[in-house]
């Protein structure tokens, strides 16, 4: 690949026209295998908070992708209370530079990023590995953003399926998304959890709800629950009575148990993992090994998913001519 001597600016058009959600999926699977491998290395998040009551922040999330020769951060806010007038914003730019030269190559637009690769993303991938072969329905719990684009990747990571059942507080988006996806599945609007789990054994748990949804009493064997939101809309209970709980990559998802919000009651410990997807992957442990187990599997996301995606975008649009070069000197 030449490498441009300017830096090309990727706006979240470009992204859109890019990346594909197979694209996401593979992004996803490549990163916990090269992190397994050794060939990604993860760097040390860094967090900042912008006011005395820290819902506003500004955090960095750097990786190098060793084996696809480029190192990034993923440069984010999450303003969770913004001042008047101003619109929620969370996920925002990636910076990919050349590790042969160390020269920035790109900036990256990483709003579509982060919803692509997130649940339609590692979710899937982490599905992939765990779930029974073949599911034909898939229950999501909530129908915004993340769960769209899960529901997205689900369909492709998983041909098989039949019926998606959808539980969310909203009815409107989940009728848009009956509405819009129904040539390819059945769509099931659900009023409570437990008619969302009829005769399902895959789980997308992407609702950005604050209390548990979904309680271990609900879940019958052979189920495997995927959640993006580590234990906030799942009841803890799960990740220590399921037969096996995964994390993504233990290194950043400790955060999963070391926060009040995420792991509520403190309940749950590194002890209680069986291992997570980097060590999965690379076959270090073992996945699902019983028809009859029921596996959790959680994951808050890295900036090396972010990176990698974003060096897929780059690469496209090298090869299509896309992309605005911007002059550093």
């Amino acid at each position: 690949m030449n490498i441009p001597e300017n830096l090309l600016f990727l706006n979240e058009n470009d992204v859109l026209s890019l990346l594909t959600p197979a694209d996401a999926i593979a992004a996803a699977e490549d990163t916990f295998f090269h992190i397994g491998t050794g060939e990604i290395t993860v760097g040390t998040m860094a967090l900042m908070f912008v006011d005395a009551r820290r819902s506003n922040n500004f955090h960095s999330m750097p990786a190098i992708l060793h084996h696809r020769q480029v190192a990034g951060v993923k440069w984010i806010d999450t303003y969770s209370e913004p001042l008047p007038g101003y619109p929620f914003s969370h996920g925002n730019l990636v910076i990919l530079s050349d590790t042969k030269s160390g020269s920035p190559i790109a900036l990256v637009g990483a709003t579509n990023i982060t919803t692509m690769r997130t649940a339609g993303g590692h979710g899937v991938v982490q599905a992939q590995h765990l779930a029974n072969p073949d599911p034909a329905v898939l229950s999501v719990f909530g129908c915004g953003a993340q769960a769209k684009a899960g529901i997205q990747g689900f369909l492709e990571g998983f041909p098989t399926l039949k019926q998606l059942r959808l539980f969310s507080r909203s009815r409107k988006p989940m009728e848009e998304v009956r509405t819009r996806l129904s040539d390819r599945i059945e769509v099931v609007i659900c009023d409570t959890p437990e008619q969302a789990l009829a005769g399902s054994n895959l789980v997308l748990m992407a609702s950005g709800a604050q209390q548990p949804l979904l309680y271990m009493d609900q879940i019958r064997p052979g189920t495997t629950i995927i959640g993006i939101e580590g234990f906030r809309d799942l009841d803890p209970q799960i990740g220590r009575k399921a037969d096996k709980w995964y994390l993504g990559y233990k290194q950043p998802d400790a955060h999963i148990i070391e926060s009040s919000l995420l792991n509520p009651g403190g309940t749950l410990r590194l002890e209680h993992v069986f291992g997570d997807m980097t060590e999965l992957l690379t076959g270090t442990i073992p996945g699902r090994e019983k028809e009859s187990e029921i596996i959790v599997s959680t994951h808050m996301g890295m900036g090396a998913h972010d990176v990698n995606c974003a060096m897929t975008v780059y690469e496209r649009a090298l090869e299509k001519g896309l992309g605005q070069e911007l002059h550093l000197c």
